[in-house]
């Protein structure tokens, strides 16, 4: 035997025998968590670049943002909607009466169940017992029912139930993947799983783009920015609804042993149920500091305020339902002031009110009007009478009513000679 000849059969390539492991972790949650983590990271690194308290208000923003992303995205993706685990004996595998003590653990999320099983010692042949095994009734492959039994044209899970008995799976794993293969009568725990996990995994999609509208309304308007953070909270409020109140039939419960497995909700429903309550009560109360206190709003939100981001809309004073304009009256010259015209200049309308304009300064021209000055005009002479035959004297707003008729008579004799 040469120097590299171990394992080596007839001159061939080295050959090593087949190391199995079960799943120690959920490679999809941890890869969301390592993106989320360089995410985080990334804009850390640029935190320093911003100044006094911006800085502070920036960091609050971007890791909240941040935050709420990854729990839409692991509360997706999760399977710990439901839990359950438990410790007994039990048979390990069909025609061999041995038993095995062992650590079984049950996780339901909206696509999948996990079924797991752990020895806690070498069984039969010194074999060392770690199973981790997922059934599907959903995703993107498939989300229909399917027909009963186990044919081409059943269920997602159905189909997998019968791959992982050819398999030859342990039979606690076997036993409880069964439970989500029945389909008839009451019992109809895929279906119900399958239903509920559809829907909520719907409104959280839909939570999904919603939230990116809301970091990017944030940085224009922020009203419109705290709306769409309430209708995030409420999109994810409304898949726990929809994941809790769907289910149907009775209690999942699965004898297994000497003892028997319930289900209670996992950290992706908790988790989810919290943020969406966080970002309802939030948006609600940026919604109101934005009303009382706008400008404390633009300096959280880096949002500049114009000077003329207000603008005042004059209302009607109403009295005994007929409408009187009280904007642009002036005190009568008829007369002494009496019940009907006794309106003043200094009146305050009780019907002004201050409608914000933030962020449409930008895009759109201001409402604003530039009061016109009152325009004077004279009458332009001519070498034959002195005055245009079309030109009209208009009276000052301070002349006298007899003033104005002398000028009248004036305006009649031009004409006459003309």
């Amino acid at each position: 035997m040469g120097f590299f000849d171990f394992n080596r059969v007839d001159g061939g390539p080295t050959l090593y025998a087949s190391n199995k492991t079960a799943v120690t972790v959920d490679v999809l949650e941890i890869g969301f968590i390592f993106a989320i983590c360089i995410l985080a990271f990334s804009f850390l690194v640029i935190l320093p670049g911003v100044r006094g308290m911006q800085r502070l208000y920036f960091a609050l923003k971007v890791f909240f943002s941040i935050f709420v992303l990854a729990v839409i995205m692991l509360g997706n993706f999760g399977m710990e909607w439901e839990v359950s685990e438990v410790e007994t004996g039990v048979q390990y595998k069909a025609f061999h009466n041995e038993e095995i003590h062992a650590t079984i653990g049950v996780k339901i999320g909206l696509r999948a169940a996990n079924i797991t099983l752990k020895g806690d010692g070498k069984h039969l042949n010194s074999e060392k017992i770690d199973y981790n095994e997922r059934f599907w009734w959903g995703g993107e492959r498939q989300w229909t029912q399917g027909r009963n039994f186990f044919g081409p044209f059943a269920g997602l899970v159905n189909r997998e139930f019968r791959e992982a008995q050819f398999k030859g799976l342990p039979y606690p794993i076997l036993w409880i993947a069964e439970y989500f293969t029945l389909d008839g009568e009451n019992i109809r725990w895929g279906r119900s799983y399958r239903l509920s996990g559809f829907y909520a995994h719907i409104m959280l999609w839909t939570a999904f783009p919603l939230w990116i509208l809301t970091n990017i309304l944030f940085c224009m308007f922020i009203r419109y920015g705290a709306y769409f953070m309430m209708l995030t909270g409420g999109v994810m409020l409304l898949g726990n609804i929809l994941f809790a109140g769907l289910r149907f039939g009775p209690e999942l419960k699965i004898p297994i042993g000497t003892t028997i497995m319930t289900f209670h909700y996992g950290w992706c429903f908790w988790l989810t149920l919290a943020v969406g309550l966080i970002c309802v009560i939030l948006g609600a109360i940026i919604l109101f500091i934005d009303l009382r206190l706008p400008d404390l709003t633009g300096t959280f939100f880096g949002v500049e305020s114009d000077p003329d981001e207000y603008y005042t809309v004059e209302g009607e004073l109403t009295t005994d339902d007929s409408p009187k304009e009280v904007s642009r009256l002036v005190p009568s010259k008829n007369g002494p002031p009496t019940d009907d015209n006794a309106i003043y200049e200094n009146y305050e309308n009780p019907y002004r009110r201050r409608i914000s304009t933030r962020g449409v300064s930008r895009f759109q021209k201001s409402r604003k009007k530039p009061v016109a000055a009152p325009r004077r005009r004279t009458a332009r002479s001519t070498p034959s009478s002195g005055l245009h035959p079309d030109s009209a004297i208009r009276e000052e707003p301070e002349a006298e009513a007899d003033q104005g008729g002398n000028v009248a008579i004036q305006m009649e004799d031009i004409q006459a000679q003309a």
